[in-house]
């Protein structure tokens, strides 16, 4: 996947800024829904296991974004080699 990252690291500081908080709100998300599935509550978990479990979140969102991007270009190459473009 460094085709990828190499992109993101072409891209104006501001997009990936932006990349980057929608990525940290939506881990905040997904830990968040994990902590009231399991019956807990925020004040359970310490600052470190928070900031833990919103970057184990984080990765796994990247890399969903990673495997989308991969996807769609591979879907893209696809219809060009079927079209015959």
């Amino acid at each position: 996947m460094g085709i990828l990252e190499d992109l993101f690291k072409k891209a104006p500081q501001s997009i990936k800024d932006k990349y980057k908080i929608k990525i940290r709100e939506k881990a905040i998300e997904r830990v968040k829904a994990k902590i009231i599935k399991h019956n807990k509550k925020i004040e359970d978990y310490s600052d470190d296991q928070m900031e833990a479990m919103i970057a184990e979140a984080e990765n796994g969102l990247n890399d969903d974004v990673k495997k989308g991007v991969l996807t769609a270009l591979l879907v893209a190459a696809g219809i060009e080699i079927v079209t015959g473009g």
